[in-house]
């Protein structure tokens, strides 16, 4: 099933969860592939939603499959507008413009690998700050033009998980493996392929998003899969809100917030009550509720 966060007569806003693809691609295959990546019961969102509204529907802005929260489409109908224009693509363009815009805010969060200070540099302390250094895209080419606003929230280092320690200490020295984690805000200004998993991943910050197959630590991640309630194919970035100035067709604007699904909610819970109790005023002053 889908939840609808928001619906109107040109969009809708929905709750992708994850490990779930928003549409087919070269990486998914295809149903005559034997090989392919998609299965049966994998629907991609484009999917989901049109079988959930009975509206073909376009996308403004795509997710990664392993992360999730607020998704934007527009509904594809096929009359025309008084420009001569298709309906769909005018409300898609004006949206994807509006998301483009440099009032729209998109925050995110994250639960990384990390204490909260890296390189000698406390990142708690440092409330929002901008970081804009290069990230490469899909084919290795390194890409200049990147900007993220980030906001370390919360850290905390976990207690050692009774009856698996071989693994929490080594020759009576402790072992941070697998224990260290940070909640994080980002808001990227720019949309480049994984540009906050890589931001928070970089050599500078060093905080790679948990579960994150591609810039993040896969001895941490099996950690956090076997032991931690880490979904597999979950990679720990959920778009929280979206709020996008006012266009043709969404008069008010957008301010559409979606809750924390219940894998990440399931992480938290067993986290120290500590953690939440310092986040939770930081993140309602974004809009989110935990």
């Amino acid at each position: 099933d889908v939840e609808i966060l928001v619906e109107s007569e040109h969009y809708v806003v929905v709750s992708k969860p994850p490990s779930v693809v928003v549409h087919h691609s070269s990486w998914t295959g295809n149903r005559s592939d034997p090989k392919r990546r998609w299965k049966e019961n994998n629907i991609p969102m484009l999917q989901r939603v049109r079988d959930k509204t009975g509206r073909r529907v376009n996308l403004v802005h795509r997710l990664d499959r392993g992360a999730s929260g607020c998704l934007l489409l527009t509904f594809a109908e096929n009359h025309e507008n008084e420009n001569g224009e298709k309906a769909s693509c005018s409300v898609t363009k004006s949206l994807i413009e509006s998301m483009q815009n440099p009032d729209a805010t998109k925050t995110y969060i994250a639960l990384c690998d990390g204490d909260g200070s890296w390189n000698g540099v406390n990142y708690l302390e440092k409330g929002w700050f901008t970081f804009d250094k290069p990230v490469k895209d899909e084919n290795g080419e390194l890409i200049e033009d990147t900007r993220t606003d980030i906001c370390f929230v919360a850290s905390t280092i976990l207690p050692p998980i009774a009856n698996t320690d071989a693994a929490a200490t080594t020759d009576g020295i402790d072992n941070l493996e697998g224990r260290k984690v940070s909640i994080v805000l980002a808001r990227p200004h720019t949309g480049r392929w994984h540009q906050i998993r890589q931001h928070l991943a970089s050599g500078t910050i060093g905080h790679a998003i948990l579960g994150d197959s591609s810039h993040g630590r896969s001895r941490t991640n099996r950690i956090w899969k076997k032991k931690r309630h880490l979904m597999k194919e979950r990679t720990c970035l959920h778009l929280s809100r979206v709020q996008l100035p006012a266009t043709e067709y969404s008069s008010e604007g957008i301010d559409v917030t979606c809750p924390l699904p219940p894998d990440l909610v399931k992480m938290l819970k067993v986290m120290p009550p500590g953690l939440l109790d310092e986040a939770r005023p930081i993140l309602a002053k974004e809009g989110i509720h935990i």
